[in-house]
C-alpha cells in the first residue's frame, strides 16, 4: 500500500525567518542612477562651438508680367470738307498762314527789286524736272520780277482773317477752293526750289496778293459758276490789270499744275 506523504509545514518561526532575510537582501530594489545635473546656457555655450548664424530671406514671388496687347490707336478723323463751317475753316486757315509770314519775316530780310536782281539764278537743267517744265514756267521761274509781282510796297492794314472772310461774303465758294490755296503755295515753293534752287518765301509782304491770286485761279479750276476777274479785283482791292498779272504769274510758278488729288487734298 502507498503511503501519503504529509505535507511539510516548517515551523513559523523559520518561515518568518527566511521571509524576512530574503526579502531584506533578494527582494530590494536597486537605488536609481544618479542624474546629470543641470547645466546653464552659458556653461554649455563654452563647452560646445557656437553655430554660425544664418540668415534666411524669403522674397515674395512676383509673377512675370504678362504682355497685355494694347489695341491700335484708332484712325485720324477723316474732316468732309463739304459740311464744314467755311467761316471756322477760313479762320484756321488764316491762322496757319499768318504764323507762317510771321516767322519768314523774322527769318529773312524783305527784298527789294534792286537785291534781287543782283543774284543771278542758275536752272537745274540736269534734272528731271526741268524738261517736264513748260517754256513760259522756265522764264518765269528764272525770273525775279514773276516772284517780284506778288510783292507789295506795304503791309496790307486789313489782317488776313478779315481779307478771306470778305472775300467768301462777295465771292462766296466752296471749301476746296480755300483748301486748294495750302496746296499750291506749297507746290509754288518746291517747283522753285527744284528747278532754280531758289525757294519762293511766303512774307506779309505778298500774302495777301497770294490769296486772291489763288481764289481767282482755283475758283474758276473747282467750281462751275465763278465771278468775272473785275469782281475779285474788286474784292481784293486791286486794279484790274494788277489781278490779271497775278493770275498768270500764279499759274506759271504752279506750272498749270491745277490738278489735286483727294489724298493730298484730305492731307
Amino acid at each position: 500500500m502507498l503511503a501519503i506523504a504529509q505535507a511539510f509545514n516548517p515551523p513559523s518561526d523559520v518561515v518568518r525567518t527566511h521571509l524576512s532575510s530574503s526579502s531584506s537582501s533578494s527582494y530590494r530594489r536597486p537605488p536609481p542612477p544618479p542624474r546629470a545635473p543641470l547645466t546653464t546656457t552659458s556653461s554649455s555655450s563654452s563647452a560646445l562651438p557656437a553655430r554660425p548664424s544664418v540668415h534666411v530671406q524669403i522674397r515674395a514671388l512676383t509673377p512675370p508680367p504678362i504682355a497685355v496687347a494694347h489695341p491700335p490707336p484708332p484712325p485720324p478723323p477723316v474732316v468732309d470738307i463739304h459740311s464744314y463751317p467755311a467761316p471756322d475753316l477760313l479762320r484756321l486757315l488764316a491762322s496757319l498762314l499768318t504764323q507762317i509770314a510771321a516767322t519768314n519775316d523774322s527769318l529773312s530780310p524783305i527784298p527789294s527789286p534792286t537785291s534781287s536782281q543782283q543774284h543771278a539764278i542758275h536752272p537745274h537743267t540736269n534734272t528731271a524736272l526741268w524738261p517736264s517744265l513748260t517754256t513760259a514756267s522756265r522764264v518765269a521761274l528764272t525770273t525775279p520780277a514773276a516772284t517780284l509781282t506778288f510783292h507789295a510796297r506795304n503791309v496790307p492794314t486789313i489782317s488776313l482773317e478779315a481779307y478771306l472772310l470778305r472775300i467768301l461774303k462777295y465771292c462766296p465758294t466752296t471749301n476746296e477752293v480755300f483748301l486748294a490755296l495750302l496746296v499750291y503755295f506749297d507746290r509754288m515753293s518746291k517747283l522753285s526750289g527744284d528747278a532754280v534752287g531758289r525757294s519762293f518765301v511766303i512774307d506779309s509782304y505778298n500774302i495777301h496778293r497770294l490769296v486772291i491770286a489763288g481764289v481767282t485761279v482755283a475758283s474758276k479750276f473747282f467750281s462751275d459758276v465763278f465771278y468775272t476777274n473785275s469782281r475779285y479785283a474788286k474784292v481784293g482791292g486791286l486794279p484790274l490789270a494788277e489781278l490779271n498779272q497775278l493770275e498768270l504769274q500764279f499759274l506759271l510758278l504752279n506750272d498749270f499744275r491745277l490738278v489735286i488729288s483727294t489724298t493730298e487734298m484730305q492731307r
